[in-house]
């Protein structure tokens, strides 16, 4: 009985021997795990300059529905997805930044590069090269549709431009070859430049923004309208036409206003673009007036505008528009807004009869961003 009594005592020691043996070598295990781990996360942190962790990706998708009387024709309505945006932005370096977006909209088939951008500089001075809207008009509004300076201005081009910006003041000066090419040369030969000034007080914003174009039938809309006529006729793109633009804003409390003036400084030819039998010199203008305040605790703005064109009417752009609009934010990146347009056309040179036709247009709108 003794003898065996011993041996049991002898075997619990070895079990408990070989028990905290296992218990060292998971000890030893899981140390060796925190080890790796500490050595991943102190590499990690030497990578947060990294352009990987400067990465911001962003989006947009707006649908809306329409009802429409036209001026001449039927009653429409539909429902379209309007909008869909998906951009990134990087920061490289501390000197370098680039930016793409992808853009889709209603009349097109598919999702296109709109914008793609290099950016040298993180001082006062930049350079950016690559394609995007240069900054010739300033289109800031508050309704659903675009506004008719932008209509007729807004120009996408694969371009090089040298920026400043300090203490309110800022520039650019851009060029770019242009997809009408003057006397059928294909070359870099058109320029472009823009100053504005913006300061801010408490509760007052004010802006001023000049620009002009070295030739404003490169405008996204001036250039197709173009390239149709000169196709038709068999002939060159002759000459430049100049454009320029100015804008202001001017915020008090919860009061906006906005107004912007866009347009030619000649005469096109009149096989580039006419108006009743002449070259055109098409001009744009837009005043806007906004108020905010909440509405059942959302973030709400009530806008009135009045817009109008001169000698635009091959853009098919009305000559009058007057409009009232309300936008609701009910949450973060979510937005609902209602737009009413109603809108005096030139009427038709075909018959001489320039005394228009109204058009009405109400619009909804579902935006989300994030």
């Amino acid at each position: 009985m003794p003898a065996l009594a011993q041996e049991t005592i002898e075997e619990r020691l070895a079990n408990m021997e070989r028990r905290i043996q296992h218990l060292e070598e998971r000890v030893a295990a899981q140390d060796k795990v925190i080890i790796d781990k500490d050595r991943q996360l102190a590499k990690l942190s030497g990578q947060e300059d990294r352009w990987f962790n400067s990465v911001e990706v962003g989006g947009l998708i707006e649908v809306e529905a329409a009802y429409a009387d036209p001026s001449v024709g039927d009653e429409e309505s539909d429902v379209t997805v309007a909008t869909v945006e998906l951009g990134v932005a990087a920061q490289i370096t501390d000197m370098v930044g680039t930016e793409v977006v992808l853009l889709h909209e209603e009349d097109d088939t598919d999702l296109e590069v709109d914008v793609a951008t290099i950016t040298f500089g993180p001082g006062p001075w930049s350079f950016t090269a690559g394609q995007y809207f240069v900054p010739f008009g300033v289109f800031e509004s508050n309704f659903i549709s675009d506004s008719m300076t932008l209509e007729l201005g807004e120009t996408r081009e694969s371009a090089l431009q040298f920026g400043f910006e300090s203490g309110g003041l800022h520039g650019a000066l851009y060029t770019f070859n242009g997809d009408l090419e003057a006397d059928g040369d294909s070359e870099i030969d058109s320029i472009g430049v823009t100053v504005g000034y913006s300061a801010e007080g408490e509760g007052t914003e004010f802006g001023l923004n000049l620009s002009y174009i070295s030739d404003i039938g490169d405008s996204d809309s001036l250039q197709d309208l173009i390239h149709e006529n000169l196709e038709t006729n068999g002939l060159d793109y002759d000459s430049q036409v100049g454009g320029w633009s100015a804008s202001a804003m001017l915020r008090f409390g919860n009061l906006s206003f906005l107004t912007e003036y866009l347009g030619a400084t000649e005469d096109f030819e009149v096989d580039e673009m006419a108006f009743e039998g002449e070259g055109a010199e098409p001009t744009s203008y837009m005043v806007e007036g906004a108020i905010d305040f909440e509405l059942a605790d959302m973030p709400a703005t009530f806008a009135v505008g009045y817009q109008e064109t001169d000698e635009a009417a091959a853009l098919e752009l009305p000559e009058e528009r007057f409009l009232v609009g309300l936008s609701v934010e009910m949450m973060d990146g979510v937005a609902l807004a209602v737009e009413g347009a109603f809108d005096e056309d030139y009427g038709d040179p075909d018959t001489n009869d320039y005394s228009g036709g109204d058009a009405d247009i109400v619009t909804f709108r579902l935006a989300t961003e994030f």
